[in-house]
């Protein structure tokens, strides 16, 4: 099989895992965090092999993974299957899972009981939630039993049928205030880093020197802590719509195509496998030996 266990080359200064009081200091010595989605195995590795800081096993995996419409349809058990690959193969970020829609929105029990699946089952090391101060009871629960909890506001996607839509949140003076408010309270609250999705950049400038924990941005400028994509996006595997705040660093999509769209023309051509080189063979005298094994076998059978 071409599909072995993969060999893992043992590096002479490997790199130490990443822990909440790295990210703190990468924030200190304003050292730009690099945190990247990753839903499998494969797309873990990567993230691995880029020193990235913090892994996140995101709700996207939703649309770009599994094909649904919206993040809001993806299930718990869903995420912990997801979580779980992912965890066999990013070895040092800082594990992060995102909370599914539904996981935690009826109440502080239910987000405990989500929480604790992600860290005992799904090996993460951390959870993130969407929304403002209507989940700091859940925050103040979920830190004060040990579990780390990274917030996310500005935009929020299970929310986006409230919003009518992925729309920039915080254009207004007021509604920049609320944000701000909500980051402050998360802190608060005890979470070790918050989002900011799809706001001003100015304004999420000014929230980063507010605060005392690590922001990370996504679509909210270089005023940040650090920096989030979806690796989908990244690296141009995602076909769907791309965002105005995505910056597409490779093309594998388009690569990926060109490489099935060839193997199948190969086959139907019968150019694929080459006869030697891309296939084996035995020597003659012992297929000739196994003909007539196969010759005698037959005809002690039909006999």
């Amino acid at each position: 099989m071409s599909v072995r266990p993969e060999e893992h080359a043992s590096a002479l200064m490997p790199r130490k895992k990443v822990t909440i009081q790295r990210l703190h200091q990468l924030r200190a010595s304003r050292t730009p965090i690099t945190m990247l989605t990753a839903y499998d195995y494969p797309s873990a590795r990567r993230a691995e092999g880029a020193d990235i800081d913090i892994c996140l096993v995101g709700d996207s995996l939703a649309q770009v993974a599994l094909g649904y419409s919206s993040t809001t349809q993806l299930t718990l058990d869903e995420m912990l299957y997801h979580c779980r690959a992912v965890s066999r193969g990013a070895k040092t970020p800082l594990l992060v899972a995102d909370m599914p829609f539904g996981t935690y929105q009826l109440g502080v029990r239910d987000a405990l009981e989500t929480a604790v699946r992600l860290v005992r089952e799904g090996q993460m090391e951390a959870v993130k939630l969407e929304g403002n101060e209507e989940i700091i009871p859940h925050v103040q629960a979920l830190t004060g039993f040990g579990i780390p909890v990274m917030g996310h506001i500005g935009l929020l996607p299970q929310r986006h049928a409230s919003l009518s839509g992925y729309k920039v949140q915080g254009r207004s003076a007021q509604h920049a205030l609320q944000i701000l408010r909500s980051a402050q309270a998360l802190q608060d609250a005890g979470a070790f880093s918050i989002v900011l999705e799809a706001i001003p950049a100015q304004l999420a400038a000014h929230i980063t020197g507010q605060l005392q924990i690590p922001t990370i941005g996504i679509g909210a400028g270089k005023g940040c802590a650090g920096q989030v994509l979806v690796q989908d996006d990244a690296i141009g595997l995602w076909a769907g719509h791309k965002a105005k705040f995505v910056r597409r660093f490779a093309e594998v999509g388009k690569e990926a195509a060109i490489g099935v769209t060839g193997y199948a023309r190969a086959v139907r051509e019968g150019t694929f496998p080459r006869d030697g080189d891309e296939g084996y063979s035995m020597e003659e005298e012992e297929f000739e030996r196994f003909l007539k094994a196969e010759e005698e076998a037959d005809a002690v059978q039909s006999s």
